[in-house]
């Protein structure tokens, strides 16, 4: 008779003899026994009722033991699971324990056997408060596997992120490192001329002593073409260091190259398969990366040919955007910003007045002073521009750049009234590299100032107009530069003074 706090056990195995000598062994250790002649029917048992332990043979017609041990964790995480093996299928008893089993039965085996394990799994659960925790070293494979899976997650997201080329790099092999816990990383990309880009982490003389290693055996490593790891020291060696071919399309592209100190243990073999899942990710990462840059650079140049298009058809407005990025540029280089972000603000410049695209010409070129309503289609623009980059996310700090760049330092600008550190740098920036280029440009309703006095009205619109920073940068700029920018695309176009020269733009 057992008790009501007996262990439910789930017997499974296709042989009815070997089936009827679990079922009594186990009752004769005080459990609850169920029986199940096939994996189907014992997962129909699991669906209909929990249990405590799963006791299964490998080797049976249909699912095998391996596949209801996969649909056991899957169903009840918590329950162990015991896989009954002969010898030839000892690898596969093996297997199991690397995927979740708690432990396995070798045939022939006892009632003595059985009550041993059944007074292990009891002892585990009144240890781990009823749950039965897994077999001594898989708990930390378990929690490796789980980094692993985690990182190459991580990695495939960091290919969508709109990253550089080098802090793609630099963050891939920071996740590596990471998840695999290593002392020294090298992660070395080559390109069709041979040339070398590459990220690094760990203590200076690991590094060295790493890329020693690797320059010796590079030729070794890409002949693997990415499908094992290779090993770059022997046994006894400071340090273990394992190594990756990261293949391409039709060659290999680059190498992975991982050091642990060998006082901190080597690299287990399931780490150096997920060493190899990384360069094969990273592979297709950087694929990815490739096919969005070239993706997003198409784009860009498909919609600045458009701007171009619009300016083309008014030689008043012919090379405007590109001399406004020209000049958004230089402020951001004596600002002391990023290249990346110079970058950013030349093309937001290159594109802020995208809008522009659905307004008529009639009102774009007309030679008197706009009407309100023509002034309120003109003033839309920015918010036209902005929509029309939105879906582009990686356009979305130059979309920033295009909907603020009327806005004013003082709050009186357009379209959000924006005021002060609110509005954007970048649109700040955008903003006194417009104004001057349309006050050095003749328009239908004014001629040209002069770079000298055109650079005062910058000056007079500090803190007002322009944020002081940037009006700042500006003032720095040589002049020599300011007028080499105004001859591009110089205006062979001269018309009429309409308004005094201290006025800044009406609408540029």
């Amino acid at each position: 008779m057992t008790s009501a706090t007996a262990l439910r056990v789930l017997t499974v195995d296709d042989n009815s003899s070997l089936l009827r000598f679990l079922v009594s062994a186990f009752t004769a250790s005080g459990c609850a026994v169920t029986a199940a002649p096939t994996a189907e029917e014992a997962l129909d048992r699991i669906d209909a009722d929990t249990f405590d332990l799963v006791v299964s043979d490998i080797k049976m017609p249909g699912l095998s033991g391996l596949d209801l041990l996969r649909a056991v964790k899957g169903k009840q995480p918590a329950t162990p699971v015991v896989l009954i093996t002969g010898a030839p299928s000892v690898n596969s008893a093996v297997f199991g324990l690397r995927h979740g089993a708690y432990d396995y039965l070798p045939k022939p085996f006892s009632i003595k056997e059985v009550q041993g394990l059944v007074e292990r799994v009891r002892a585990d659960r009144a240890k781990w408060n009823g749950q039965t925790p897994l077999p001594s070293g898989l708990a930390e494979e378990l929690h490796r596997r789980e980094a692993g899976v985690e990182m190459l997650l991580r990695l495939g997201d960091l290919a969508l992120q709109g990253l550089e080329p080098q802090a793609f790099l630099e963050q891939t092999l920071r996740l590596a490192s990471d998840s695999l816990r290593n002392d020294g990383g090298l992660l070395l990309l080559r390109d069709e001329q041979g040339h070398f880009t590459s990220a690094q982490t760990g203590a200076p003389a690991v590094v060295s002593e790493l890329l020693g290693l690797l320059q010796l055996a590079f030729d070794r490593v890409v002949a693997t073409g990415g499908r094992e790891v290779l090993a770059l020291t022997r046994p006894g060696h400071r340090l273990d260091v394992v190594a990756a071919a990261i293949p391409g399309v039709d060659r290999c592209i680059g190498v992975v190259c991982l050091a642990r100190l060998a006082v901190n243990g080597g690299f287990l073999p399931d780490e150096r398969d997920m060493l190899l899942g990384f360069a094969q990710t990273t592979s297709v990462a950087l694929q990815k990366l490739v096919l969005r840059e070239n993706l997003e650079r198409h784009l860009v140049d498909t919609i600045t040919a458009f701007v171009n298009a619009i300016e083309s058809k008014d030689p008043y407005l012919k090379g405007h955007s590109a001399r406004v990025a020209l000049y958004a540029a230089e402020i951001a280089s004596v600002m002391g910003l990023d290249d990346e972000t110079i970058q950013v603000v030349s093309r937001g410049a290159m594109l802020h007045d995208l809008g522009k695209l659905s307004i008529m010409d009639t009102i774009l070129r007309k030679p008197d002073r706009l009407t309100a309503e023509e002034f309120a289609i003109i003033k839309a623009h920015p918010v036209v521009g902005e929509r029309i980059l939105k879906p582009l996310r990686f356009l979305h700090r130059e979309a920033c750049c295009v909907r603020s760049h009327h806005e004013r330092f003082d709050g009186s600008g357009y379209p959000d009234g924006l005021k002060g550190e609110d509005i954007p740098l970048l649109a700040r920036i955008v903003t006194v590299a417009d104004v001057f280029d349309a006050v050095t440009s003749n328009r239908p309703y004014r001629t040209a100032l002069p770079v000298e006095a055109a650079r005062e009205e910058i000056a007079r619109g500090r803190g007002t107009h322009f944020d002081p920073q940037v009006a700042d940068a500006f003032a720095s700029i040589p002049l020599e530069r300011l007028v080499e920018i105004t001859r591009h695309y110089e205006s062979l176009v001269s018309a009429p003074l309409r308004i005094g020269e201290g006025e800044l733009a009406r609408a540029s």
